[in-house]
């Protein structure tokens, strides 16, 4: 397999202005997805979407909503602050960048458990396990080289497929 900093299982979500989106279902496609730039929640352009592995290894990685996703080891994830991280380093706890978030320190109501919370302004990891095989998915970004995922968290896109579209 190519060394990808960009590798999601085929079953992976992503957010879409049509919705949620299997990447498999948009591979050879133009669609738009939700990134960050300038600070804030955009769509932009998904880039040279493709297929890259087959039954490659990956990593489940659950978060504290209870939304999970499929990724290689290899896939980039922005932790809080825009912290790059491997999603084979990442540790349970790690606070990974939202797309949706209260303020720091906002005080507010579960609405599942009606338990009070504090906001840390992230998304924390609650589990990271061995989540089977998968077909292998990358992508770029047009302008921002980043995207999320339906279960919120913030992944780099592949940066030789982001330039081609720059």
């Amino acid at each position: 397999m190519a060394d990808t900093e960009c590798a999601l299982a085929a079953d992976t979500k992503v957010e879409t202005p049509e919705g949620a989106m299997a990447i498999r279902t948009v591979a050879g496609k133009g669609v738009s997805v939700f990134t960050k730039e300038d600070g804030r929640v955009r769509f932009r352009m998904m880039l040279d979407v493709r297929k890259v592995a087959e039954q490659q290894p990956v990593l489940k990685i659950t978060l504290e909503n209870g939304a999970a996703f499929r990724v290689a080891p290899q896939q980039v994830v922005f932790k809080k602050g825009m912290v790059e991280a491997r999603a084979d380093a990442l540790q349970v706890g790690d606070p990974l960048e939202p797309t949706f978030h209260y303020p720091e320190q906002y005080e507010f109501k579960d609405d599942t458990t009606g338990v009070d919370q504090t906001s840390t302004e992230a998304l924390l990891v609650a589990r990271i396990e061995d989540g089977g095989t998968a077909d292998l998915y990358t992508l770029g970004v047009n302008r921002t080289g980043c995207f999320f995922l339906t279960a919120g968290a913030l992944c780099k896109a592949d940066g030789t497929a982001a330039a081609v579209g720059s």
